[in-house]
């Protein structure tokens, strides 16, 4: 069974971007990653994109697939070999793309550093309940992948975080070993934007690890008015 793709193209050295065309055979168990390399290994050695841990845990080969962000190292070829119709694979979206597939995640980087994320003036020995270690363990799921900043059609507004932001702050929000609660709130307010979320919960059907931003996003909401806070 033959596949075709159709894959993206830059050259930053000229600026010159389009669509390179690549058949190759459609193996057992082969993954849209496994495709890739075997196009850079025995049809075309330029071609650039991102991988690590081909086991879907780094999150580093989120690609567009047929307009819809993937792990490639997850996504089956065969469902898509057996339609008989081209496949279209792109950069993430909203990213800048440095070659080919690979993008530029630093934008993700800075704002994580912006809002803090990681568990700030942490002071003895805190057990975490088991009912409490569930609720932070689905947040905590996030692997960084960008699948749900790429695809959330706020983060086009430039002051919005966006899901995967959010996702981390309400991790840290229900983490008992967590001092800075308060300030955490006002940042995802009046800094996040929160209350621009348009609730289309397209982040929630892009996620690979079923961490449902947008889910959390309105837990988010919920935590605040419960605080007394006033929307903005």
């Amino acid at each position: 069974m033959k596949l075709r793709l159709k894959v993206f193209r830059y050259d930053p050295a000229t600026g010159k971007e389009g669509y390179d065309t690549f058949e190759l055979r459609c193996e057992e168990g082969m993954t849209f990653l496994s495709a890739l390399q075997k196009i850079k290994e025995e049809m075309d050695p330029t071609l650039t994109f991102r991988h690590f841990c081909r086991a879907g845990i780094c999150g580093t080969c989120t690609v567009y697939i047929n307009s819809f962000p993937k792990l490639a190292c997850r996504e089956q070829v065969l469902p898509y070999a057996l339609t008989g119709k081209e496949v279209v694979l792109e950069p993430l979206d909203k990213f800048p793309v440095i070659k080919d597939l690979a993008v530029d995640h630093d934008s993700v980087i800075l704002k994580l550093k912006e809002f803090r994320s990681w568990i700030q003036d942490f002071k003895g020995d805190v057990r975490i309940p088991p009912e409490i270690s569930l609720r932070v363990e689905k947040a905590a799921d996030c692997i960084l992948c960008s699948a749900c900043q790429s695809y959330c059609p706020q983060v086009l507004e430039e002051d919005y975080a966006g899901p995967l932001i959010f996702a981390k702050i309400y991790r840290f929000l229900e983490d008992p070993r967590e001092t800075c609660k308060d300030i955490r709130l006002t940042d995802a307010v009046r800094e996040g934007r929160l209350y621009h979320c348009l609730s289309c919960n397209k982040c929630n059907n892009v996620c690979p690890k079923e961490v449902e931003p947008a889910t959390l996003i309105r837990e988010l909401m919920t935590y605040i008015r419960g605080d007394g806070e006033e929307n903005s």
